[in-house]
């Protein structure tokens, strides 16, 4: 497939209104309002949705038990120690061992979750749910891969040298957990997709929308259109911190969202930035992450030592109960943004936008995604990092919830 047809599909791809759009945007107000979220979805999508849960939770624990399995083989085997040592054989720096070694964990990572993110991207194809193509897939894999290797590699290198030099080198890695954490969110805006700005590109009722809203809230954040996405999803986030702060609207929402539906989604993202939800979700990974280095840290220290084993060698053993704590770490992390989300849908509210428009853009979302109205807790648990439609809806039409 050449590059211009490759960039024609994906643009085709991402052409809305679609059907669900003009069945959604079919339904008058004093349904909307007088109705539970199970009542307005489609309940064939909603048949596809439970189908789309139960295949992807497999898919996505494997994603992250061969990892686990395949560090704690390289460590048990004394591959691990064998690799360090064919480096210092090759290699005068230990820093650079060192770096090498953490970059070969990071290989075996992404070695080791090859075939559930593969099974993961073709069932969202299957699903519609992403309208990447494989050869761009494979690509972003492969900078990816690159990208982990030199984080691990660089972290490895720096970590065992603070080591080396102070009793306290823990209150150092705490530091530059906690710089790394604000600061990439900081950074994420300048290293996102292009964007326009909403002063001079969007439509003239888009800039009447953002510009009642904002001045309702307030807050008048620099307010972007996504022209490159990847899917025909509608997508709106929170990106930067501070002074980069920005709200990001996908193309796809600006092309089937009224004016009215488009100031509930902007007044949910001014939620966020009223709230501080990127300070808090900084903190809160920063947290996680300190908290599950120590716990492993302290768990690996409590098996016993190999003869081949020294610290380098024996971060394949810390790794892999990081991993462990992955899974547990997903749910409490999915608890917090479930509860900074209820936040911002309450922030809303209070902007007085129209609530039949927001009620259009939940079941909109709903349908447009194969989300569950009414998820079962292990999709609650390790895939829910909203409130559920049926909860919103409630809250936002005021009909009682049907979901057991």
């Amino acid at each position: 497939m050449s590059r211009g047809l490759d960039v024609h599909v994906l643009l085709a791809a991402a052409l809305r209104p679609n059907a669900i759009d003009l069945r959604v945007d079919a339904l008058p107000a004093r349904i909307l309002l007088s109705r539970s979220a199970a009542q307005l979805v489609d309940a064939e999508r909603q048949i596809a949705a439970l189908r789309l849960v139960h295949w992807y939770l497999p898919g996505w624990f494997l994603g992250v038990v061969f990892p686990v399995l395949a560090l704690a083989y390289f460590w048990q085997s004394g591959r691990a120690a064998a690799l360090r040592d064919a480096l210092r054989r090759r290699l005068a720096s230990e820093g650079a061992v060192r770096f090498l070694f953490g970059a070969a964990l990071g290989l075996v990572v992404r070695l080791a979750a090859l075939i559930p993110s593969l099974y993961l991207y073709r069932l969202e194809r299957l699903m519609s749910q992403s309208d990447q193509l494989l050869r761009s897939w494979s690509i972003d894999w492969l900078l990816v891969t690159l990208a982990w290797m030199v984080a691990l590699g660089l972290v490895t290198a720096c970590v065992l040298w603070l080591v080396d030099r102070t009793h306290q080198w823990y209150l150092y890695v705490i530091a530059i957990i906690f710089v790394a954490s604000f600061g990439i969110t900081f950074a994420e805006p300048f290293a996102g997709v292009p964007a326009l700005d909403h002063l001079t590109q969007m439509p003239p009722s888009t800039r009447r929308a953002i510009a009642h809203i904002e001045g309702v809230a307030r807050l008048a954040p620099p307010v972007v259109e996504l022209i490159r996405a990847r899917s025909h999803l509608g997508t709106a986030y929170v990106s930067g911190l501070g002074g980069s702060q920005r709200i990001v609207i996908g193309n796809a929402i600006v092309a089937v969202a009224g004016p009215l539906e488009l100031e509930y989604v902007l007044a949910r993202e001014l939620g966020n930035v009223a709230t501080g939800a990127q300070w808090k979700i900084a903190l809160t990974d920063a947290l996680m992450l300190i908290f599950g280095i120590a716990i492993a840290v302290a768990i690996s220290d409590r098996i016993g030592f190999r003869r081949d084993d020294d610290a380098v060698a024996r971060l394949a053993l810390v790794a892999a109960f990081i991993g462990v704590l992955y899974l547990v770490a997903v749910p409490v992390d999915n608890f917090i943004l479930r509860d900074i989300s209820a936040g911002a849908d309450a922030y809303a509210l209070t902007l007085h936008v129209d609530r039949a428009a927001a009620v259009r853009n939940v079941v909109r979302a709903t349908d447009e995604s194969l989300t569950e109205v009414c998820p079962d807790i292990m999709a609650r648990l390790f895939m829910q990092r909203v409130p559920d439609a049926s909860s919103r809806i409630s809250a936002l039409n005021g009909v009682a919830s049907t979901c057991p």
